[in-house]
């Protein structure tokens, strides 16, 4: 059964967008995250990663803002290494959005909502199109950059519900880490879909010289 609500540890990082479905390995070595992963690894092992906003740089130390939705995963792998780091891998678990956070210290503790897919039944003509249009493009950018291809074949793989496949392509294939939150921010299956192919499709437009593979874009409802 999926919860309401959880109360987490906040890993809040530049750069990184966490979708659920997806797998992130990361290294561990700041003093306040040890004891976080530490504390972590005797719960639950569930912890949110946040992408940190702009400006962050100024107060990194501090509580800087975090965009308020965000991934959370459960710990599946870890090694504690000799001088006191960690190196973990987080599997994708929920799309959450924060509600609030608890003083604490030294690593932050927020309360999420999480967030459940809305269903696409009544719409699997519509998804079925951008799924098409989705693998048509995948392919572009295989031929564009062979090193793609098995992070497209992977994301194919992965489930055969769309929005899985679409946020291990979301993670592999969109560059910029704001760009990807804005397609983890979509509460709407429909509009995270269109989002993503005009991501791929601007990927491909970029590294194909100015081709567009298709010109029109996708209409909004």
């Amino acid at each position: 059964m999926i919860p309401e609500y959880l109360d987490i540890p906040i890993f809040p990082l530049p750069n990184v967008t966490f979708f659920p479905q997806t797998y992130l390995p990361l290294h561990v070595f700041e003093p306040r995250y040890r004891a976080m992963t530490a504390n972590c690894l005797k719960g639950d092992r569930m912890m949110g990663v946040a992408l940190l906003k702009d400006g962050w740089q100024s107060d990194y130390f501090g509580r800087p803002p975090i965009c308020k939705t965000f991934g959370v995963g459960k710990v599946i792998d870890h090694q504690r290494l000799s001088d006191g780091r960690y190196d973990i891998v987080l599997e994708g678990v929920y799309r959450v959005r924060l509600v609030q956070e608890f003083p604490s210290k030294p690593y932050r503790v927020g309360r999420v909502q999480v967030l459940q897919e809305l269903p696409i039944d009544t719409r699997r003509e519509q998804v079925s199109m951008l799924m098409k249009e989705l693998r048509e493009l995948t392919v572009e950018l295989a031929r564009l950059v062979p090193d793609s291809k098995d992070a497209i074949s992977i994301a194919w793989a992965a489930h055969p519900h769309p929005l899985v496949a679409a946020n291990q392509l979301a993670a592999a294939l969109v560059i910029d880490a704001y760009d990807r939150q804005s397609i983890l921010e979509q509460d709407d299956p429909i509009r995270r879909l269109k989002l993503l192919l005009v991501q791929l499709r601007t990927v491909v437009y970029q590294l194909s010289g100015g081709y567009v593979y298709k010109e029109e874009m996708v209409e909004e409802e």
